[in-house]
């Protein structure tokens, strides 16, 4: 496949993850849970397929283990760790990470 072909490709599905994640929000928004997790997911398998990376941006507004959005006060909390020195971030269903 030719290299433009691929950068071409790229990045429309970078248009089109940045999309569902905007399209995950406004159901959240609207109470709709489900329906954005199925959106994260769906994000989750473009990038499977594609083989593509999430901008730094993009990466870290979403559990990878429950596909639920990360909005700080509501469905995570984010706490400094001061031994490391890094953000703390607990999902509901009880994943961390370390940012």
């Amino acid at each position: 496949m030719d290299i433009r072909r691929k950068k071409i490709i790229k990045s429309s599905v970078l248009q089109s993850m940045e999309r569902l994640l905007a399209e995950a929000r406004k159901a959240h928004e609207a109470g709709n849970e489900e329906r954005a997790r199925r959106y994260v997911r769906m994000v989750l398998d473009l990038l499977k397929k594609h083989k593509a990376k999430l901008p730094k941006e993009l990466r870290n507004s979403f559990c990878r283990k429950c596909g639920r959005l990360w909005i700080p006060g509501d469905t995570v909390t984010v706490t400094y760790d001061k031994k490391t020195a890094c953000l703390r971030v607990r999902c509901a269903c009880g994943n961390t990470k370390r940012i």
